[in-house]
């Protein structure tokens, strides 16, 4: 029985390689394109046996409504549409004929409701893309490069459903907007603007989703080398987004505030460090909603100079008073591994 919606495509990509059978692939409003695309439904995935092709290396999204069409590039290696060469995280409007190259692959996106412009008007652009301040969350699995080549593609993308199928309905209960997962990683968002309360929030989201995966781990079958659970990390910082009216969706963040969580969650819950981590700023804005763990000062990778971290221990209780910076004498200070 097929997984495909039952309104039909609305467009499809014609895809051809050197040596390889040509083949149409449907687009039923998303498509994602990558060597994995873990936690996908099948109809809205095209997985690629290729190392030049990331885990998630592109989607494409069609908004029927506006007729407008979009690819965007989350790879390592990058993805050019008609010669040139995308900005990564960055919806590119796309139209009828357009050629999208990623590794030896090539894709022409055919649809007969999609054929305005790809032309970039800056001055549309600034009309439809504002900036405004975030709350986002990053949640990174530990140790998921390992996991993921020792253990069957089928075993992960079954186990990853079931993981953000559950982390999902979380952040849906903390008012939580997710922007996308990224095979290994969950990336969510809150407007302060539209929730007043989310710093909070956001922290209280990362910590319960924390906990569940502590449940939930070691019933999933996805195994570290040790053959424990998945952990994971995760990153709660503050900074400004851009946001597309397209899908009333965040589209891209500008500036490094998205990198900083991405990053940050990569350090959280390894070498002794809590699994929730915040940015100073995100510390200063709860700082009495919260049990903090001492500050540290590490070095995140692309970044000049270091950031000041805190470890996230618990929300606050009126029986257990937050502990404010600099009330745990023991702070760690150095480089941190990237």
């Amino acid at each position: 029985m097929s997984d495909a919606p039952a309104e039909g495509p609305l467009g499809y990509l014609d895809v051809s390689a050197p040596g390889v059978p040509k083949r149409r692939v449907p687009i039923f409003g998303q498509l994602f394109v990558g060597r994995e695309c873990a936690g996908i439904a099948p109809a809205r995935r095209m997985v690629i046996d290729d190392p030049q092709i990331s885990r998630n290396h592109l989607e494409v999204r069609l908004d029927a409504e506006t007729a407008r069409a979009f690819v965007i590039d989350t790879s390592t290696n990058g993805t050019r549409i008609n010669g040139m060469r995308l900005e990564r995280a960055v919806p590119m409007p796309i139209k009828s004929g357009d050629v999208i190259v990623l590794g030896d692959l090539t894709l022409t996106f055919d649809a007969e409701r999609f054929t305005g412009s790809s032309h970039v008007d800056p001055g549309l652009t600034r009309a439809r893309i504002n900036l405004s301040p975030m709350v986002m969350v990053v949640g990174d699995i530990v140790n998921y490069s390992t996991l993921s080549e020792m253990t069957d593609p089928g075993v992960i993308a079954s186990g990853l459903s079931v993981l953000w199928g559950e982390l999902g309905a979380i952040l849906r209960a903390h008012r939580g907007t997710l922007n996308h997962y990224a095979g290994d990683a969950l990336y969510a968002v809150w407007e302060p603007s539209a929730v007043p309360d989310a710093v909070a929030l956001a922290i209280t989201f990362a910590l319960a989703a924390n906990d569940r995966v502590g449940v939930l781990g070691p019933e999933l079958p996805l195994r570290n080398p040790d053959g424990s659970p998945i952990r994971m990390g995760w990153a709660v910082v503050q900074g400004d987004a851009a946001l597309s009216a397209m899908t009333r969706s965040v589209e891209a963040v500008i500036g490094d505030s998205t990198n900083v969580a991405f990053r940050l969650s990569g350090l959280a819950g390894r070498d002794g460090r809590a699994a929730v981590m915040v940015t100073a700023a995100v510390q200063r804005a709860a700082r009495d909603r919260f049990m903090w763990g001492p500050s540290e000062q590490v070095m995140l990778k692309g970044r000049q100079g270091q950031e000041t971290v805190f470890a996230v221990v618990a929300p606050a209780t009126a029986q257990q008073p937050a502990v404010t910076d600099g009330a745990m004498p023991a702070h760690r200070t150095g480089p941190a591994r990237q």
